[in-house]
């Protein structure tokens, strides 16, 4: 095993990226959709997530966690590592594990926990988060509500301790990581929690593969009253 770095040393482990998706056939219900539309877009932000932390010039690998394996086959991609964890209690769990498993395989690697909800991620805001993150042991980013959390991160050795869930901004400052203020990460900030969320992504820049999906659904929305008719014929009946 390599030895620990730790913040200031001169050489610095790589980060690994985890990010969590819980079963597709019931993740994101708080989007209001019917169940085929609804795991279509889950489907598509997962991997829209994934492709976009993939290529942050300062990820080396991520670890996807699922509880089903038919899941990880929507992100396999080279440097995807798949954790299968169908016993994993909640986002929270799923962090540990995952960042149990990249520490398995990369020892003095720097650890970036992120949510599967992120379509409209920049891969270059991210690397400004992360570069951030170097100067620390925990650092977060709070998502643009400032209640949730859009990234966890943990330097070489310290593990990431995630509160995601609720008011899970409070929750890490409190348990001491701290916050990243810089203003040029906006897409990092950008999860999709509900459907006005889904709408925003929508109305903005997202991925190829949320894109592809909202077309078949309705897209584009030009304007308030189609956002209303797409909300009014896609919610369930």
């Amino acid at each position: 095993m390599s030895a620990v770095n730790h913040p200031g040393s001169a050489r610095r482990g790589p980060w690994v990226a985890v990010i969590p998706q819980r079963d597709i056939t019931s993740a994101k219900s708080r989007l209001l959709l019917r169940s085929e539309a609804r795991q279509a877009v889950v489907r598509a932000m997962f991997r829209d997530t994934v492709s976009a932390v993939r290529v942050a010039s300062q990820v080396q690998a991520v670890v996807v966690v699922v509880d089903r394996i038919q899941d990880a086959a929507h992100v396999r991609s080279p440097g995807v590592l798949p954790l299968i964890l169908p016993d994993a209690r909640g986002i929270n769990d799923a962090l540990r594990e995952g960042g149990r498993r990249a520490r398995e395989l990369w020892p003095d690697c720097r650890l970036a926990g992120l949510p599967a909800d992120l379509p409209s991620l920049r891969s270059k805001d991210l690397d400004v988060a992360l570069n951030v993150a170097g100067r620390h042991a925990r650092t977060f980013v709070a998502d643009r509500r400032r209640e949730g959390t859009s990234l966890l991160t943990a330097a070489e050795g310290i593990d990431l301790d995630p509160k995601f869930g609720g008011p899970s901004r409070r929750a890490h400052l409190a348990s001491g990581a701290v916050e990243t203020l810089v203003p040029d990460i906006e897409s990092l900030r950008r999860d999709v929690d509900d459907l006005d969320d889904l709408l925003d992504a929508a109305m903005g820049e997202t991925g190829a593969a949320l894109r592809a999906v909202l077309g078949s659904l309705g897209h584009p929305f030009d304007s308030t009253s189609e956002r209303q008719i797409f909300a009014y014929h896609s919610v369930m009946q």
